[in-house]
């Protein structure tokens, strides 16, 4: 990779860690990721080949995960950030490097973050990709039973009053059960790299020491309390490349089918047999899609 420049930006009262690849001239990409995730996962399979189409690429660690700043000490359920608090993060670490405009790119939550710069800072985005991700994650016409559709109602008004002790809110963090974590994500169609995802979660944890305990949790808490966007993506009017895999066991792919055609210049991609995940075979598909779609 053609690393260029880190360091930590001061951005919307924390401090927010930073990476670029490339030339700093390029058209700009910035690489949003998803709950409990730190940049690393967007590794040098993803970087190269954009960097090597002519782009200038930026990964960062959001709140609460790797080097940026954890929110343990002031973060409370009653009142948790917000998708939108995230997104102003990515704006303004743009306007710290002093890019004016950017394609953004975001990985399930990511992608949900990444919804919310195009509504809310049109000026800066240049283009838009959501992948794995939703227009509204707890939407109860996309459970199919009924008691899961109750649960997705009920959701926000539990979190808000009671802390739950789950393998959500306290789960254990080592390089083995993150490895295992990743492989019940995978789908059908794509061969697991263990070896891969072991190398990444060793950089995450045991070298970077940036994986958080209480990120899934709260970040989680940041997406409830975002809610529905599902009436605000005809307002993005960026291009747009929706991905999906027909396999997802976390993120239904009705959620794109659903939010992909209210995006009015959108286009909806799905990667047959792939599940939460974006294995090297898939990317083989992906990121031409995406290179294409930005140039």
């Amino acid at each position: 990779m053609i690393f260029t420049q880190s360091g930590k930006a001061p951005v919307n009262g924390i401090e927010i860690y930073y990476e670029t690849y490339g030339v700093r001239k390029n058209p700009a990409i910035l690489l949003i990721m998803g709950l409990d995730a730190q940049c690393v996962i967007y590794g040098e399979n993803i970087i190269n080949p954009l960097v090597e189409a002519g782009f200038y690429v930026i990964r960062f660690d959001n709140r609460d995960i790797g080097l940026s700043t954890w929110m343990n000490d002031t973060w409370h359920r009653s009142r948790p950030y917000s998708l939108e608090d995230m997104a102003k993060d990515s704006v303004e670490l743009l306007d710290f490097l002093q890019i004016k405009q950017a394609h953004i790119i975001g990985v399930s939550m990511g992608g949900m973050i990444a919804q919310h710069i195009a509504i809310g800072f049109p000026k800066k985005v240049l283009s838009l990709t959501s992948i794995m991700s939703s227009g509204f994650t707890l939407n109860p016409t996309i459970a199919s039973k009924f008691s899961h559709k109750l649960l997705f109602r009920i959701i926000p008004i539990l979190i808000k009053r009671f802390y739950f002790k789950n393998k959500y809110s306290e789960h254990k963090v080592s390089v083995g059960s993150y490895v295992a974590t990743y492989r019940l994500l995978r789908g059908k169609r794509f061969e697991f790299n263990e070896a891969y995802f072991r190398e990444v979660f060793t950089e995450s944890i045991e070298r970077r020491k940036g994986q958080n305990p209480r990120a899934r949790y709260q970040q989680f808490c940041a997406i409830v309390a975002s809610g529905s966007r599902l009436t605000k993506l005809s307002q993005i009017k960026v291009p747009t490349l929706v991905i999906h895999g027909t396999d997802d066991p976390l993120v239904n792919p009705k959620h794109a089918e659903l939010y992909a055609p209210l995006i009015p210049n959108s286009k909806l991609l799905m990667i047959e047999g792939m599940g939460h995940e974006l294995p090297k075979d898939a990317l083989a598909e992906i990121l031409p899609e995406i290179i294409r779609h930005i140039s």
